[in-house]
């Protein structure tokens, strides 16, 4: 069955997108930072019919900060309520990362209570809340090691208050890489449905569903269950090597490689939607200093592929920067950040490009990036250029399985024998 949602924190698009390949209806999609919105206006605002968000003429269709929007259009939001199945979001999660400072009084780690206040006033049937790992762990007071967990952690808060609102929720840690995605990223959603009825919660709840879903999921894009996408398989046709350079067709000054068209199964997945020969957005090559490629030949020769190597590669770039990654042309990358310096390609001297992120998260090639490609200080507190829009949202194909989840959901909650027995 097809349901209808509304996307909070929606990012560039990377969950709203997977939850209409899923079949799901997008009513509209709340966004703070410009340059995100502007990547999920393009693409999923109308340009196509077939991807178009129904948005509301009662709510400005712009970028909104969520409480601005709930303090300024709360009875249009209510009204919009009634049509809308399911909630989905994932508030900031940079003050949770563990790739963070984890700070507890970093005022993005209470914007899931803008969240609830969403789901207290719209009460959907579903709400789905995506965070990382972090937002289940507690925060640590004093020095490191000696310090005392504070109560709770997030994870439990968000729960105990969608308890109070009628749902029966579960916590799911999902790793990517199971769902088609070639990226070993695992993500951590609180998953609930407004019901008290413990048949009911046993039947949707169910590792046995969710299972037979994930293969599901995987069969209808051509995957075996126990398949993972390397990184090869993903990118090797934007590698350089072999081809020739052409001006950027997007930013003045800079080269990108002529596409010559995909070479693997789940190339020509990403590519659907493309005219085989037809580039794919945002390939753009950064700039390096024939130094900084010399150093990034060291890492290829002499590192450990797959991982962050850590204090062998500070030394070889003679640099404070640890958090390296050399990718492994045989598995699937680890989880992709909003940095383009802490990967170094598999087989050539440099950084990825957004598209070899954008693929690596499983984003279709059809699917174009908007704003700057980098930023640097205090502007990236205010600024959501293409490699953080990549790096923040939700994979697509993962997303994907959870519209096909939420759907089965609501298809059993709404069984007439089982509604009656509730």
């Amino acid at each position: 069955m097809t349901f209808s949602f509304v996307d909070l924190f929606a990012g560039c698009g990377g969950l709203s997108l997977g939850l209409m390949q899923a079949g799901a209806t997008g009513l509209f999609a709340v966004e703070k930072m410009a340059d995100a919105f502007l990547t999920h206006e393009h693409n999923l605002g109308g340009r196509v019919p077939s991807r178009q968000m129904a948005w509301p003429q009662s709510i400005p269709r712009e970028a909104h900060d969520i409480k601005v929007l709930l303090d300024e259009h709360a009875a249009a939001i209510k009204k919009v309520g009634r049509d809308m199945d399911a909630l989905v979001g994932g508030p900031p999660c940079q003050g949770f990362s563990v790739y963070g400072r984890r700070r507890p009084n970093d005022g993005r780690n209470r914007l899931y209570q803008q969240y609830l206040r969403f789901v207290e006033l719209t009460q959907p049937e579903v709400v789905v809340l995506e965070n990382v790992a972090g937002i289940d762990m507690p925060f640590v007071s004093g020095r490191q090691g000696t310090g005392t967990s504070c109560r709770g952690t997030a994870a439990w808060r968000i729960q105990d208050r969608l308890g109070k609102l009628g749902y029966s929720t579960q916590c799911l840690r999902l790793c990517a890489s199971d769902f088609g995605v070639p990226q070993r990223r695992t993500r951590f959603f609180v998953i609930g449905l407004r019901t008290s009825s413990s048949t009911l919660v046993e039947m949707v709840f169910s590792d046995g569903l969710r299972e037979e879903l994930r293969q599901d999921h995987l069969a209808s894009l051509g995957l075996r269950p126990s398949q993972r996408i390397t990184c090869k398989q993903a990118i090797s046709d934007l590698e350089t090597r072999g081809g020739r350079l052409v001006p950027c067709d997007d930013y003045e000054g800079f080269e990108q490689p002529m596409y010559r068209g995909p070479r693997t199964y789940y190339q020509r997945l990403m590519h659907i939607g493309l005219e085989s020969l037809a580039a794919p957005n945002s390939t753009r090559l950064a700039k390096h200093r024939p130094a900084t490629v010399e150093k990034f030949k060291l890492i290829l020769e002499q590192g450990l592929r797959g991982y962050r190597a850590g204090v062998r590669v500070q030394t070889l770039l003679d640099s404070a920067k640890h958090r390296v990654n050399l990718l492994d042309p045989q598995a699937p990358a680890p989880t992709i950040t909003t940095l383009p310096d802490d990967f170094v390609h598999y087989s050539e001297p440099r950084v990825l490009t957004v598209r070899e992120c954008a693929r690596l998260q499983s984003f279709p090639d059809w699917f174009q990036f908007k704003g700057k490609y980098t930023s640097g200080g205090d502007r990236r507190a205010h600024e959501c250029p293409r490699f953080t829009q990549v790096g923040n949202a939700v994979p697509p194909l993962l997303a994907q399985f959870i519209g096909l989840y939420v759907a089965e959901m609501l298809r059993i909650a709404r069984r007439p024998d089982l509604r009656k027995a509730a």
